[in-house]
C-alpha cells in the first residue's frame, strides 16, 4: 500500500495572485507545481510553502467577493470536485418563500429548489 502524500492547507487572507503572495507556479504534465517561493513575501513567511509543492487544491472563501464574482467563479467551474459550504439561510433563500410554499412547483423549475426538504 502506498503511503499517503503529505498535504497541508494555507492560508492567504489577502490573496491577489500567486505573483503578489509571492509565488511562481508552473504547469507540467497536467499538474501544477510551485516553482519559486520569492523571499520575505507571505508565502515564504508561512514557512509551509515549498519550491516543488503541488498545488493539488484550492479553497475560496466569499467574504469579501461580490455576489457577481462569486457566482462568476462558480459558472467557471464545470466538471470538477468542488466542495461548498453552505448555510441555511431560511427566508433569504426563494426557496423558503411563503410564495414559494404556495407555489412549489414554479419556484423549483425557477430556482432549483428540491420538493422533498418541506
Amino acid at each position: 500500500m502506498a503511503e499517503e502524500e503529505d498535504t497541508r492547507e494555507v492560508l492567504f487572507p489577502d490573496w491577489e495572485g500567486p505573483d503578489k503572495t509571492g509565488l511562481t507556479i508552473e504547469q507540467t504534465g497536467g499538474e501544477i507545481y510551485v516553482k519559486e517561493v520569492k523571499g520575505e513575501s507571505p508565502a515564504a513567511r508561512s514557512g509551509k510553502v515549498y519550491e516543488g509543492d503541488q498545488i493539488v487544491g484550492a479553497t475560496i472563501y466569499f467574504d469579501n467577493m461580490s455576489s457577481e464574482e462569486t457566482a462568476e467563479l462558480l459558472k467557471t467551474l464545470n466538471r470538477h470536485k468542488v466542495g461548498l459550504k453552505l448555510q441555511n439561510k431560511g427566508d433569504k433563500s426563494p426557496c423558503y418563500s411563503p410564495i414559494f410554499l404556495r407555489t412549489r412547483q414554479n419556484f423549483s423549475d425557477r430556482y432549483g429548489c428540491q420538493h422533498h426538504r418541506f
